[in-house]
Order: structure tokens, then C-alpha cells, then sequence
């Protein structure tokens, strides 16, 4: 039988017609399923258990915007996309203008061995086109090795921009910030809307198609997008756009976020801080945001700056805007210690959960919990004094756990295993919402976000990670791996973190590494410095002072920290980022009206182009500027693949290199190979 889920008004509900269109539920023998129209071409599709598997009485949770807000959702159509129950256990999804099948989903279901009540699931996508490449699937996999900081150092490895081939898991950690949201370039979008854990297997290239587990659910819930009538895969734009319509649009970055943001662990005071700012105001720098790292609280859960140490921070952020017109960011952990002041009040408010870090973590998935953070503590000792952008570290379960984030987050929204992964979009959310409500742009830094927690404001990065060019070289793509996830602005530290490994500041290595670095981050959506660099400056403190908070200063990460000939080339591209803005402004336009990916492969631009696939150390910047970083020490010049359909001129010599050709480019230490297309 057919059940109506959406009556259409002014007209007899006729069953054909409803399942034409989408708007039906289907009880069959393996369980109830339900399509619903979802935005452009798109549709969600619900599949409750059999009646032999009751799952608990539990909403579906997951990334997907109220359709009644947007205003493509609200269609009683799925356009292009034809969803029907093909078989038991089956659903087609296909194009409906020239029925080409993108894929066969076929579902099961079983008792959950990871939460009681709850069911686990399988579902198999069978490719439509056994040559579709997939993008997407969120960023990590590269540290492969020690969990965090330390020995032994991490094993980096490239993670290839086409998902083929991969297993991914689903449950976030540290260098492991899965998004369930995939592209293939035979022309559609998919979303497991599904925030637990789990696998997503790619099909080899020449197979194809994607199979995913979920260890705990309450039925199998996911999203999937055609491209419109007309439009020929591979075209992806469309997709994007739809998917940012689904599940909620980024807004804008500011504009002091475009610039330069100076940080390092860690300015313990604010006189130390204002001493740097100082610095960056002689050399009149264009530097947009500095950044006051972790353990500037007595204990974490403070939710207030140790006033030894910080005495006025609107005085310190006045200062900064007016010594470099730049945007103060203070650091926050999600963990409260049983030694801060906060600790009872949160605790008898129920918004303290499981063990996290050193302390207990943070629930903030019930509007209560949020509500009273940001206006009793949030509100008061920042916002109102200037400081309207965070830094939220840790948000990627690491301390859950060992230091490996295993555990996860157990919320009101149910286990971890069922839902962990929404825990850091609602704890992102919580700094972001108020500041929105304001009038202000909302701007956090996060080293988490689950799918849809692009609607935050959220600049992701990529963690506690070495200086090395091993590393490097695995970051390039990782910034790529984000945007093509629907995460459009990243950054990684520039120089690297220093976990594992950091060379002294005045050696060759980190010289010649903080400026390869420094021109890749030029070249990224954010261009942000970080990093624990090699041995201490405490800015005149002693290791015993108050404000060390048994976390003494790393060494130096300025400018002026890697010797005068370094810091020169180092002072041109802080520079020509501001040369930048206009075209950075654009991208973040495009970005958020349109769910544009910032970071592209070369084959997002050139499509029909074979040879612009499989490229890992190239990427296209926006549509225009061709981005390739010099990752290898010691490297003079550059392999360069020029994609056919277009001219392509050097962003230095203005030379002219015709497309479809392959080159070895000069690369100095001065230059990073930039080419505008013509």
C-alpha cells in the first residue's frame, strides 16, 4: 500500500501520479520506505526496519536544513532525479530526461552489535556508470602512525583526490574528519544522512559504486541529487549548489579572514601578544587575525581568560585593531576540569557528558545547554568585549578516548555510535548562532565539523601536524578532499605544528619549509600560520610563572623568527595575499551563494579533459588560478599539467603556456608555480 507523506493541495491525491513524483511511502516486506523531495533535482529517502527489527523511539538526526526554510526545497517534484522502488530491498535512482540509471541501492538490516535497540545496516550502491570517479568523503587518512603528538612520527602519505579504491571510516577523530557526502562524475550528489559510525567502501576505478555499513541507527536515511535537465555529466557545480541548498549555505568569510592570521603555541599574556602585534605594525604587514592559542583559562571550562594573564581583553582586542586593524581570536577546549570554576554550574545544568580530555566534555546538543553558555559566560566575558571569533580545538573527539577519539561523544541525541558525529556542528553552532543573531558574520576556526556544519561559519583545518615536507606534501590535497566535501574554507598550520619532528628556525630545512608553506597557504582559502615550533620563547616569563599553566611557549613563529633573508620572502607573500583579496573575496561569494568548492581537482574546471584527472599535487584555486605547490626539498622546478580548453599565463612572468601539454616549470625558492587562465 501507498501512504500519502505530503498531500498535495487543491487536487485528489491519485496514487500513480504521487509515485511519479516521489511523494509516496512505500510498506514492503523488507521494511518502509519513504521519498521525499529535498531540493533541486534532489530527494531524501527514508527506509525504516522491518517490523522484525523495532529500532528505538528515536528521531532521525543528521545534516539536512528544515525544507520549509529553503526555498528550492519546497518543490512537490524531483525534477531530474527519478527515485523508485525497484525490487525488494532496491531503489533505482535515475535521470528523468535521459533515464540513464546513476545507481542500484540495495539495504539491509540486522540487530546492532554497537548499541542496544538500536539496528545496524548495510547499503550498496551499484554504479549506473562503472567509470564514475567519486570526490568527497571529508578529509584524513594521511597520518598513518602515532595518534598525536610525539614519537613515533607519523607515516604521511597522499591521499588521491579520486575516492576509488578507498575505505573510509565514518567516525570522526583526530586527523580523521569523515563527511559523508560524496561526488561522482557520472552526474550525481549523495549524502549518508547518518551521523554515526560505520565504513564507506569505494568501488575500484573501471567498477565503481559505494557501500557503506552503519554500526547503529534507527533505520537508513540518505540524500541524493541529479544534475538538472539538460546539463551533461560530468558537470559537478550544480550538485553543489543543491547540496549547500540541502544542508545549509556558508556564510561569507570576513574580511580580516582573507588577510594573514598570525598565531603560535602559544602568547601567554596579553603583552605578549601586543608585542607581536607591534612587530607585524612596524613592518606594516596586512596581517587579518592573531590568535591566542589554548590554555589561556586557569583550567579549561573557565569560559573566562585568567585575568593574571589577561587582564582587559577588550583592551587587548582595541589594540590589535588599532596597532594592525586585525581581529582578535581567542582559543576555547570543549572539556570542563573538575577544578574550574564553572564545573558545579554545569554540571547541576546537565550539560556535562563523558569523559573528555582531561576533564568532562561539553554536551551542547540541547538549545538549554547552548543557551545558557553563550548568555552566561560566552556573552558576557567575550562577545561583549570584542571578541567575536574562536578558535575551537579538540572538536574532533580526540580526547575521548586515549587520544584517539575511540569513544566519541554520548549526547541526548542517543549513543555514540549512533550519533557522535553531530556533537561538534551543535557545539559549532553554539558560538556561531548568537554571533549571526548580532548581525555579524559568525567565524570559527575547528579542527571537527560533520556534514551541513558548513552553515556555522567554520574554517576547518587540518590538525596537530609535523614540519616536514612529507607532510606537506600529503596537505595539498587534503584542502581539496574538504572543499569537494561541501567544506569550502580550509587551511592547514602553515610550518606545520612540529608534532613528530621541527627543525630549529635557523636551520636550512625549516627555512626553506616555513617558505614553501607560506606560498601554499597564500593559495588557500585561509591563509593561517600555527605551530609549535623548536625550543621555547616565553616572552620574558619563567617556566614557573603563573600564566605558563604548566603549558610553557613553544619557540618563535613570526616573520622576523626565521632569520632576515627568510623573513624578506616570507614578507612578500603575507603581501601578496592582500594583492589577493578581490579575487578571494569572490571565491567566498561564490562559495556561499552557490556551494562552490574553493579548492578543485584540475578536472572540476575541465571535465572533458582525460588528462586532467589524478592530478594530487595541482589544484585549481576558483576557476581561474592553477595552484602548484613545491612540496620536495630541494626542488628547483615543478611538473605541470596544463588542462586543454585553455591558455594558461604565469602569475610572475605573465609567459603564456597553451593547454593539454605537460611541463617541468622553474620553481625557485622565491616562487611558487601560479597560473592564471586565459
Amino acid at each position: 500500500s501507498f501512504i500519502l507523506v505530503q498531500p498535495l493541495t487543491g487536487r485528489r491525491a491519485d496514487c500513480t501520479m504521487l509515485a511519479a513524483i516521489g511523494l509516496i511511502t512505500a510498506a514492503l516486506g523488507a521494511g518502509t520506505v519513504k521519498i521525499t523531495p529535498w531540493c533541486d533535482n534532489s530527494a531524501r529517502v527514508q527506509i525504516a526496519p522491518p517490523a522484525t527489527l523495532p529500532p528505538p523511539k528515536i528521531n532521525n538526526v543528521g545534516a539536512l536544513v528544515n525544507r520549509a526554510l529553503v526555498d528550492t526545497c519546497k518543490s512537490t517534484s524531483t525534477g531530474n532525479l527519478k527515485v523508485v522502488q525497484s525490487g525488494d530491498s532496491e531503489i533505482t535512482a535515475s535521470r528523468a530526461d535521459t533515464g540513464a540509471v546513476l545507481f542500484t541501492a540495495k539495504y539491509e538490516f540486522a540487530a546492532s552489535n554497537a548499541a542496544s535497540g538500536f539496528v545496524a545496516a548495510n547499503l550498496t550502491l551499484t554504479a549506473g556508470d562503472a567509470n564514475e570517479k567519486i570526490y568527497g568523503l571529508g578529509q584524513g587518512e594521511w597520518n598513518q602512525g602515532s595518534s598525536g603528538c610525539g614519537t613515533p612520527r607519523n607515516t604521511q602519505v597522499v591521499i588521491p583526490l579520486i575516492r576509488n579504491g578507498q575505505t573510509i571510516g565514518l567516525h570522526q577523530r583526530k586527523f580523521h574528519v569523515t563527511i559523508p557526502f560524496f561526488y561522482s562524475t557520472a552526474g550525481y550528489g549523495f549524502l549518508a544522512n547518518m551521523p554515526g559510525s560505520g565504513t564507506v567502501s569505494v568501488g575500484a576505478e573501471g567498477t565503481g559504486g559505494v557501500a557503506w555499513t552503519f554500526d547503529a541507527d534507527v533505520g537508513i536515511d540518505f540524500w541524493v541529487s541529479a544534475l538538472p535537465s539538460g546539463v551533461v555529466a560530468p558537470s559537478a557545480a550544480p550538485i553543489y549548489s543543491q547540496y549547500a541548498d540541502a544542508t545549509g549555505h556558508a556564510p561569507m568569510l570576513r574580511d580580516d579572514a582573507m588577510l594573514f592570521w598570525q598565531s603560535r603555541n602559544r602568547y601567554m599574556t596579553s603583552k605578549i601578544a601586543l608585542e607581536v602585534a607591534e612587530g607585524y605594525a612596524k613592518l606594516d604587514l596586512p596581517v587579518g587575525v592573531l590568535v591566542i592559542d589554548y590554555k589561556n583559562q586557569v583550567n579549561d571550562g573557565d569560559f573566562q581568560p585568567d585575568p593574571q594573564c589577561y587582564p582587559d581583553i577588550k583592551a587587548l582586542s582595541d589594540e590589535v585593531r588599532t596597532l594592525i586593524n586585525a581581529t582578535t581570536v581567542f582559543s576555547f577546549w570543549p572539556e570542563v576540569k573538575q577544578a574550574a570554576t564553572e564545573f558545579p554550574v554545569l554540571q547541576k545544568e546537565g550539560c556535562l557528558i563523558n569523559a573528555d580530555l582531561g576533564g568532562l566534555a561539553i554536551d551542547p546538543t540541547t538549545s538549554k545547554c547552548r543557551d545558557f553558555i553563550w548568555s552566561q559566560f560566552l556573552k558576557p566575558r567575550y562577545f561583549d568585549k570584542g571578541i567575536t571569533a574562536y578558535w575551537l580545538d579538540e572538536t574532533d573527539g580526540e580526547g575521548t578516548a586515549g587520544g584517539d577519539g575511540d569513544l566519541g561523544y554520548e549526547t541526548t541525541y542517543g549513543p555514540a555510535a549512533f550519533a557522535s558525529n553531530l556533537w561538534v556542528n551543535d557545539w559549532l553552532r553554539m558560538f556561531t548562532e548568537p554571533v549571526a543573531a548580532e548581525g555579524l558574520i559568525p567565524m570559527v576556526l575547528t579542527r571537527g565539523v560533520w556534514a551541513g556544519g558548513q552553515r556555522n561559519g567554520v574554517v576547518l583545518w587540518s590538525s596537530d601536524i609535523e614540519s616536514t615536507f612529507e607532510e606537506l606534501t600529503a596537505q595539498v590535497p587534503q584542502g581539496v578532499h574538504a572543499s569537494m566535501s561541501g567544506i569550502p574554507f580550509w587551511t592547514s598550520d602553515v610550518g606545520g605544528y612540529g608534532c613528530g619532528f621541527s627543525a630549529p628556525q635557523n636551520s636550512s630545512y625549516m627555512q626553506e619549509l616555513i617558505v614553501r608553506w607560506y606560498q601554499f597557504g597564500t593559495f588557500c582559502p585561509v591563509f593561517r600560520t600555527h605551530g609549535c615550533r623548536y625550543g621555547h620563547d616565553g616572552g620574558g616569563l619563567q617556566p614557573n610563572d603563573p600564566c605558563v599553566h604548566h603549558t610553557y611557549s613553544c619557540g618563535a613563529n613570526e616573520v622576523w623568527s626565521y632569520g632576515p633573508d627568510t623573513q624578506k620572502l616570507l614578507e612578500k607573500y603575507i603581501r601578496l595575499r592582500q594583492t589577493l583579496k578581490p579575487y578571494i573575496t569572490e571565491l567566498t561569494a561564490n562559495a556561499s551563494a552557490a556551494g562552490t568548492p574553493t579548492m578543485r581537482p584540475l578536472s572540476f574546471e575541465f571535465p572533458n579533459d582525460p588528462k586532467a584527472y589524478g592530478h594530487n599535487d595541482l589544484y585549481m584555486l576558483g576557476s581561474e588560478l592553477l595552484v602548484a605547490p613545491v612540496t620536495t626539498q630541494n626542488a628547483t622546478s615543478k611538473v605541470v599539467y596544463f588542462p586543454a580548453g585553455a591558455s594558461w599565463e604565469n602569475f610572475d612572468t605573465h609567459e603564456v603556456v597553451q593547454g593539454g601539454s605537460t611541463m617541468t616549470v622553474p620553481a625557485p625558492l622565491d616562487t611558487i608555480p601560479v597560473y592564471r587562465r586565459k
